[in-house]
Order: C-alpha cells, then structure tokens, then sequence
C-alpha cells in the first residue's frame, strides 16, 4: 500500500504551477517540474496546499537550523525543545532586584570564586561563562569592557536611578533624550545591564520636559 504525502508551500506560484493551473514556462524550472510529476507516482495520493508566510514560521526557524547544522555519521539528534514567550525577549529585561543583589553578582561571584548560582542548569552555567568574559573586577566594583577598550563601572538599581536623574536633570542637566542619556551615562563610565531601556520610559515622565518641550504640531496619528 503507498503512501499518503500532504506538502505545503508559502509560494502560491509554485503551488499553482505544480497543481497545474498555471503552466510552467520558466526553462530552469521545467526538469524539477518533470522530476517532480515522476516522483508523485511513488504515493498513493499527494496533495498540495499553500500556506501563507505568516503560517510558516516554524518550518522557516527549522529550516535555518537544519542551514547550521552539518550532520556526520553516528550523530544524535537531541529533541528540540521550543517555549513560547508571553511577551517579546526585550519587555522581559531585568529591571528590579527584588532578592537584594544587584544583577551582577553571579557574574561577579563566578570572576571571583568560580562558583554557580545553586540550581543553575548546564545552559545557565554556559551562558554566565559567556558574559564574564566581557566583565572586570578590581577590588569591590565590577567593570564592563567596552568596544573602545574602556572600564564601565557596573551599578545597581539604586545607583542607577540616581545617574539618571543628576545626568539628565541635575546641574546643567541638559534634558537630552533617552537614547543621548544613555550614550552620556557611558561616556561617563557607568554601565547596567537595561541601561537604554531605563532612559527611555525615565525621560518621558520627566516633568520639565513636558513643560518645557518644543510643542508638537503634528498629529498622533495620521489624518483621513
């Protein structure tokens, strides 16, 4: 008994050219045509159906996979094992530290004692590794290597909030916007890990800007 094959595409041209309501005329693509009405005979029955980019998703992250990959004789696939995140990667940035520690201390503690946060996975383990790599302690501080070769000095949450505030409205703050705040703090030597996405929100709430702002004429949204 032969086998039932059900094959999806995102290209409505070649589904309908393969279906044949469109006929073929490209000659690059003429031999995969014939190639292809010759393997149809080999199934009990092939259908094909068009699925919208939109719908492909997975298939197009499998694909780029299976790109990386180079599969050698006696090699174990291991399952993939794929979580769905509620919100996108960069609302779920650490931006509290509700447990007293500052985001860095695990990478600080690995520098210093080559030690693991108790129940840290493999992954975790490997990733820590990863980001310790671009950090540097002297004394108490942890410091960060920029591109251009120069220490950051890490802060935490505390610390942090009160640059932002004495660099953007502070003496001779010059109310700049979140992006030039956080290239200021760096030009200063501070670093935190969600460094940009604290700015941001920081200065849309800053009072005197909205008091004191060049007023916007256009509209917030398009006009019909």
């Amino acid at each position: 008994m032969g086998a039932k094959l059900k094959v999806f595409g995102d290209s409505a041209l070649i589904i309908l050219q393969t279906v044949g309501e469109w006929k073929t005329k490209d000659s690059k693509l003429l031999p995969y045509h014939k190639y292809l009405e010759n393997l149809v005979k080999e199934f009990e029955e092939v259908s094909f159906q068009y699925l919208p980019r939109s719908h492909n998703q997975f298939a197009n992250a499998l694909a780029t996979l299976s790109s990386m990959l180079q599969v050698t004789d006696g090699l174990e696939v291991e399952p993939l094992k794929i979580e769905i995140l509620p919100k996108p990667a960069y609302c779920m940035i650490v931006t509290e530290e509700p447990d007293g520690k500052p985001w860095y201390y695990d990478i600080m503690n690995y520098i210093k004692k080559q030690e693991f946060p108790e129940g840290s996975t493999q992954a975790d383990r490997k990733y820590i590794m990863k980001m310790a790599s671009k950090f540097f302690v002297s004394g108490e501080n942890l410091y960060k290597r920029s591109y251009d070769s120069v220490l950051l000095r890490c802060v935490d949450a505390i610390e942090a909030t009160q640059i932002m505030q004495e660099v953007h409205e502070g003496v001779c703050g010059p109310h700049m916007n979140g992006h030039m705040l956080a290239k200021k703090i760096m030009r200063l030597g501070y670093y935190w890990l969600t460094l940009e996405s604290d700015c941001i929100p920081h200065v849309r709430i800053c009072h005197r800007c909205q008091i004191h702002g060049n007023k916007i004429n256009v509209p917030p949204t398009e006009l019909h």
